[in-house]
């Protein structure tokens, strides 16, 4: 092992080695691989819509339709989020699910459709890998965990799935988990985890020999409500005091971790974050604040 610097050490390292504008952990940039299913039922979707609509300017008998109707909700499924339809129901304050199983609601939306929007048969691949590309930040929950686990294997840490394997394993991480939940972690560890909301777990367990480190890993690439609400998490964390070898990890990455990680600029907000990162950093030297390339740093010293 090398010799472990002081937190502001690291957190300095962090400060000269901004976040990529491009990090391959959290870009996902292949076309989906269910796109022909996605876009074949986009397409019943529409044909079936086409049907309702040609009926009904025909003035058919409304059980001719409902049949219709009751076939547009058995087609509704897996693949269907991806179509214009589904996106309308969206927009009407509905999710797809619900249209389906309650067939007057799917009635009164499908009116609205037929007046509000142009309903063509054209289903082009490229519009149905944008709306997919727009959910994409939903695979990013687990990135942060997976990037940081990625790292510490390459410098010879073994991730572990139980508690057996963890503490006869020197170098190891684990993902907190049904087997590693906080009820688990605080009676194994004999660690108090004292954060304001009582069941917050963290994201990962490091073992260096008799050293515990408890990391929680966060990706944020714009500034807001709800980006402020888990920069104050990362901040809580960085708060926490346990044992002497027990330590806590507050992990941020993305674009706004190069503004946090600034000298100055962007409002009051920022300087206010900036202050309390530093604050609970010189109070507890246990603790630390880190960036890909900061915690690549201090892996590298503790190992």
């Amino acid at each position: 092992m090398k010799k472990i610097q002081d937190n502001l050490h690291y957190f300095e390292i962090s400060k000269n080695h901004q976040e990529k504008l491009l990090d391959d952990f959290y870009v996902f940039d292949e076309k989906h691989p269910d796109l022909n299913k996605y876009i074949k039922n986009t397409k019943e979707i529409k044909n079936i819509l086409i049907t309702i609509r040609t009926l009904r300017s025909k003035k058919e008998k409304p059980t001719v339709v409902d049949k219709y109707f009751l076939e547009l909700s058995k087609i509704i499924g897996k693949y269907s989020n991806c179509s214009e339809f589904a996106c309308f129901v969206n927009a009407c304050d509905n999710i797809i699910g619900e249209a389906k199983k309650e067939i007057n609601l799917l009635k009164k939306i499908t009116e609205r459709y037929f007046a509000k929007r142009i309903l063509n048969e054209m289903s082009p691949e490229e519009w149905v890998q944008a709306i997919l590309d727009t959910n994409s930040s939903r695979k990013k929950g687990k990135c942060g965990e997976n990037k940081l686990v990625h790292i510490l294997e390459k410098q010879g840490f073994k991730e572990v799935f139980d508690w057996d394997n963890f503490f006869k394993t020197n170098y190891c991480v684990v993902k907190f988990s049904k087997k590693f939940n906080l009820k688990n972690v605080r009676k194994n560890l004999d660690v108090k985890i004292k954060t304001k909301k009582q069941n917050k777990r963290l994201d990962l367990i490091i073992k260096v020999k008799n050293k515990i480190l408890l990391c929680e890993a966060k990706h944020l690439n714009t500034s807001g409500g709800g980006q402020d609400k888990q920069i104050s998490e990362l901040i809580e964390i960085l708060g926490l005091t346990e044992k002497n070898n027990v330590s806590f990890i507050s992990f941020l990455d993305g674009k706004y971790s190069n503004i946090l990680l600034g000298d100055n600029g962007y409002g009051d907000k920022v300087t206010t974050q900036r202050k309390e990162i530093k604050k609970f950093l010189n109070s507890n030297p246990n603790n630390y604040w880190v960036n890909t390339v900061g915690f690549e740093n201090l892996i590298l010293d503790l190992k």
